[in-house]
C-alpha cells in the first residue's frame, strides 16, 4: 500500500503552514496556519471499502512540570508519551485529501464535529484535554490540529501519520469519539496500513 504527501517528505521537517504553534521572537510561540497536509495513496488491498488516518506525536512530555514555563527547559531525556492530533474515519479510498480541506486555521475552542465534509467523521483530539481549565482556549477540539510542541522543549518531536485500509465502509464508533476510540474500533477491520513520519520543534535547540 502506498501513502504519500505533497506537503512533506517522509522523515522531513513539517512546514509552518501545517502546525498549530510556530516560533515567535519575543513571545516564544504564536498560533500558526494549522492547515491539514495533502495526502494521497495507491495500491490498496483488495476489498478496501474505507480508509482511516490517524496522526499522533510520540514525544509529548508525560507531565506539565516544565512545559512552556519561563526559565524552565523540558530536557531531551524527559519521559515521553503519545499525544493524538487527528483521527479521520470513513474516508473514500478513491478521493485524496487536499491541503487545507479539513482544517484551514486554528479555531480557538475547537472546530465542530464529528461530521466532516464528503461523509467523513473526525475524532476529538487531545487538545481538548490539554486546554481544559484554560478560559481562553478550553473547548472540544474535533478534527485536525497540528503540532504544538512545548516552546521550551529540547527534543525535536516526531509525528506519525498512519493510514489504515479497512474491510468495512464505516468504522463502528458513534456520537463523539476520541482518537483512541477509533484505534480500539479497528480491531479485526484492518487489511493493511502505511506510515508517514515528520518532525517539528519550536525551541531553538530542537530546531537546530
Amino acid at each position: 500500500m502506498k501513502f504519500n504527501s505533497d506537503s512533506f517528505g517522509d522523515g522531513s521537517r513539517l512546514g509552518g503552514e501545517y502546525v498549530f504553534l510556530k516560533p515567535h521572537l519575543s513571545h516564544y510561540a504564536e498560533l500558526a496556519k494549522n492547515r491539514n497536509p495533502h495526502f494521497s495513496w495507491g495500491e490498496m488491498p483488495e476489498g478496501t471499502k474505507s480508509l482511516v488516518i490517524v496522526m499522533h506525536d510520540i514525544d509529548a512530555p508525560t507531565s506539565r512540570d516544565f512545559v512552556n514555563k519561563v526559565g524552565k527547559v523540558v530536557p531531551h531525556a524527559y519521559p515521553r508519551t503519545e499525544f493524538y492530533h487527528w483521527a479521520a474515519v470513513d474516508l473514500d479510498p478513491k478521493t485524496f485529501i487536499q491541503s487545507g480541506e479539513f482544517s484551514k486555521e486554528v479555531t480557538v475552542k475547537g472546530k465542530p464535529g464529528p461530521a466532516g465534509s464528503r461523509g467523513t467523521r473526525h475524532a476529538i483530539n487531545d487538545f481538548t484535554e490539554w486546554y481544559k481549565g484554560n478560559p481562553n482556549m478550553e473547548g472540544t477540539y474535533f478534527g485536525y490540529d497540528g503540532p504544538a510542541p512545548p516552546w521550551n522543549d529540547e527534543k525535536l518531536h516526531t509525528y506519525l501519520f498512519t493510514l489504515y485500509a479497512l474491510r468495512e465502509k464505516r468504522v463502528p464508533v458513534e456520537g463523539n469519539f476520541t482518537c483512541k476510540d477509533v484505534l480500539n474500533a479497528l480491531t479485526g477491520l484492518v487489511l493493511d496500513k502505511a506510515v508517514l513520519k515528520c518532525t517539528y520543534g519550536i525551541y531553538p535547540k530542537a530546531r537546530a
